[in-house]
């Protein structure tokens, strides 16, 4: 089997890592779930690295990561030498499709959206933001996702349904 890159992008709040973290419980061997490095400490939902910002520096100017980008005061990068022979799956800002697009044939990107009202109440309930923050969050705009193979995939659905549908999707990688 050849290296497959799934990346999943969409804006804080989504689900993402909710529907990477159930993903994980039923699909078999093979599936690679990449973790982050980042310079936050991970909440209960992610599974991710810490690392202090001087680290992270020496690791970004050794060239350890394969991308790295800056968001809400952190920075998160991804690992080189976590990219497996297989399916990689891999939550990065849709700001950094391109450096797998660019070093990798077969990139896929799914980014997961919910209705406006359904993303500040996800938010609220996560309680890391601010009233304020929440807003911003909510009135920011995006650019169209510039990706060679996008799909659209809707997390607005109740969680055991739309963690059935998000396993099937990640499931037909395998048949590609």
């Amino acid at each position: 089997m050849n290296t497959k890159i799934i990346l999943i992008v969409g804006p804080s709040g989504v689900g993402k890592d909710t529907l990477l973290r159930e993903a994980k419980k039923s699909l078999p061997e093979g599936f690679n779930f990449l973790n982050r490095y980042i310079t936050r400490a991970p909440c209960s939902n992610e599974d991710n690295f810490y690392l202090d910002e001087y680290a992270f520096e020496i690791l970004k100017h050794k060239s350890f990561f394969i991308s790295t980008w800056n968001a809400h005061d952190n920075y998160y990068g991804i690992a080189k030498n976590s990219i497996k022979n297989g399916i990689n799956i891999i939550s990065i800002s849709r700001s950094k499709i391109k450096d797998f697009e660019n070093s990798y044939d077969n990139v896929f990107t799914i980014n997961i959206t919910v209705p406006k009202e359904n993303l500040r109440k996800r938010l609220e309930n996560r309680a890391r933001e601010t009233e304020s923050e929440i807003e911003q969050r909510l009135n920011r705009t995006y650019e169209k996702i510039e990706a060679e193979n996008l799909i659209e995939f809707d997390n607005s659905g109740e969680l055991e349904v739309s963690s059935m549908k998000f396993v099937k999707l990640l499931k037909s990688f395998t048949d590609e």
